[in-house]
């Protein structure tokens, strides 16, 4: 049996994700959000909003995560240095999608992106790089691939 603070996450991602249930241009949240929601990536760049913040410890990937790629991507970025997935990775110590030596998994990675996307950070030049052909896993693909947010209610 969950226990409250799991009831309550619980309560909230369900109220906040069925405000798109007929599409998340009709919801009055930030795409970004509703993905964030949807995926259990902590929504470190909505910190002004307050729906998620007393329920931080509940997201699968947690606010420190978030932050250690937000910092790395910053860091490339402003460094105007090229940044492949496979090299991200690399930094993370992933090995491919079975293994990891670190607290990173290409899941984690991938749907961390993808908020960074849908929140339109650094530009399109970047995300073609990150998202590569050769340099990322096909399902990389998925981080820049539209703005479109689908909501499966997992």
């Amino acid at each position: 049996m969950p226990d409250t603070s799991t009831a309550l996450f619980q309560q909230m991602k369900l109220t906040i994700l069925l405000t798109a249930q007929d599409g998340a241009e009709e919801s009055p949240f930030h795409p970004a959000y509703l993905h964030a929601w949807d995926d259990g990536v902590y929504p470190l760049l909505d910190d002004g909003v307050d729906w998620h913040r007393p329920h931080a410890e509940q997201f699968t990937i947690n606010k420190e995560k978030v932050q250690q790629i937000f910092s790395i991507l910053c860091d490339y970025w402003e460094e105007k240095k090229e940044l492949t997935f496979y090299t991200l990775e690399d930094q993370l110590g992933i090995k491919g999608s079975a293994y990891s030596l670190g607290d990173f998994e290409r899941h984690d990675v991938i749907s961390i992106c993808r908020y960074f996307y849908l929140h339109d950070r650094f530009d399109k030049d970047f995300w073609s790089v990150l998202c590569r052909n050769g340099d990322c896993p096909s399902e990389a693909h998925v981080i820049a691939s539209d703005r479109q947010v689908d909501i499966y209610f997992n």
